[in-house]
């Protein structure tokens, strides 16, 4: 796994993405009854139950360590495997995380966890697109999909996305747009370009 990218190869590998990778417990597969993989983790812990904080360091052997950033949402894809699981494995979905420390992780290593190191996300989605909103410079305008990514949320929430941020006091709002009304002249500045140490502070 690469620092600020994810897993090589990987559909989830983006840098100005909080959920780089998702972590599952073996604990999650014997409660659910669903064949492996079903979850489509890319680090499997063996545990019974795994329960982290975002903020948390987490070290997968002896080189590579990951930022957990929150919990990840059960969707309605799971499904398939039994009608109502994505409600029955709220709270056993797993974590998202980034990768904050190159290394190779490999079967069988240890893993190790270090509790409030970074700022802590909120699992409400409606909370994580608002903070990044209130970071966005006064120079910067931001598309809704661009948006969703900075925050981990899902792009079919972007309809969403004006009511909730025109609810709040003093955001920025007019600065969130669809994609075709981002600004094109030669002197705007890359939307994406503050992202890094703003939003992830890492």
């Amino acid at each position: 796994m690469r620092r600020g990218v994810g897993i090589d190869g990987d559909c989830h590998a983006n840098p100005v993405s909080p959920r780089q990778l998702l972590i599952v417990c073996t604990g999650a597969y014997d409660y659910c009854n669903i064949p492996p993989r079903s979850l489509r983790e890319n680090i499997l812990v063996r545990a019974a139950n795994l329960k982290l904080s975002s903020g948390s360091l987490l070290w997968l052997g002896a080189d590579a360590a990951v930022r957990i950033t929150f919990e990840c949402e059960p969707c309605g894809r799971l499904n398939k495997f039994r009608p109502k699981l994505s409600k029955e494995i709220v709270g056993k979905r797993g974590y998202l995380a980034r990768v904050v420390r190159s290394g190779l992780v490999r079967p069988g290593d240890r893993v190790r966890v270090e509790p409030d190191v970074f700022h802590a996300f909120s699992d409400n989605w409606r909370d994580r697109i608002i903070s990044v909103v209130q970071k966005l410079p006064e120079d910067c305008w931001i598309s809704y999909s661009q948006l969703a990514e900075l925050a981990g949320v899902p792009k079919a929430f972007c309809r969403a996305f004006p009511r909730v941020l025109r609810s709040q006091p003093d955001l920025p709002w007019e600065r969130v747009v669809p994609s075709h009304e981002l600004r094109t002249d030669d002197n705007a500045p890359p939307p994406l370009s503050w992202a890094g140490g703003l939003v992830f502070q890492e």
